[in-house]
C-alpha cells in the first residue's frame, strides 16, 4: 500500500495529538480550578514563589524512585526531550530539581507576557499558559 504525503502527515498529526492529550487533557480552558490550587494567598494570579513551590511538589511526585532527577519516562506528557537536553548542561539526560526549576521558571517568563511578574487567568490560557501548567500541576 502506497502512502501519500498528506496521508503520512495525517497518520503522523493523530499519533502527535495522542502522545501531547495525556499532559493537557487535565486544562479545560477555565482557568479558576488551576489558579485556586496554584494560588494559597487567592489573589487571582501566580507568581513566581508560587509557582515555585507547585513545581518543587511536583518534582517530588514526579521522582517516585527518590535519586533527584527526573528522566524522560517520569517526566513524559509534562517536558520533551528537547526540553530536557536544553536544560540540561551536565548531559545526563535527566533533570535534577535546579535544572527543571530553570525550566519552570523559563516557561513562567513565556507565560507572562505583560512581565509584571505574575500569570493571571488570560496568561494562563495561552499556549504558553497551558505549557507552564504541564510543569506545575
Amino acid at each position: 500500500m502506497r502512502m501519500t504525503l498528506s496521508s503520512l502527515l495525517a497518520a503522523a498529526a493523530i499519533a502527535a495529538s495522542a502522545i501531547i492529550a495525556p499532559a493537557s487533557a487535565g486544562h479545560r480552558g477555565d482557568c479558576k480550578a488551576e489558579l485556586s490550587a496554584l494560588n494559597p494567598d487567592h489573589d487571582g494570579t501566580i507568581d513566581w514563589h508560587e509557582a515555585r513551590r507547585a513545581a518543587v511538589r511536583l518534582f517530588h511526585t514526579l521522582d517516585p524512585d527518590h535519586d533527584g532527577t527526573l528522566d524522560a519516562a517520569e517526566l513524559r506528557g509534562r517536558v520533551g526531550i528537547l526540553s530536557i537536553a536544553r536544560f540540561n548542561p551536565d548531559r545526563d539526560r535527566t533533570l535534577d530539581k535546579h535544572e527543571f526549576l530553570a525550566l519552570v521558571k523559563h516557561r513562567f517568563e513565556r507565560a507572562n507576557r505583560d512581565d509584571d511578574g505574575t500569570i493571571d487567568c488570560r496568561e494562563l490560557n495561552s499556549l504558553a499558559g497551558r505549557r507552564l501548567l504541564r510543569v506545575l500541576m
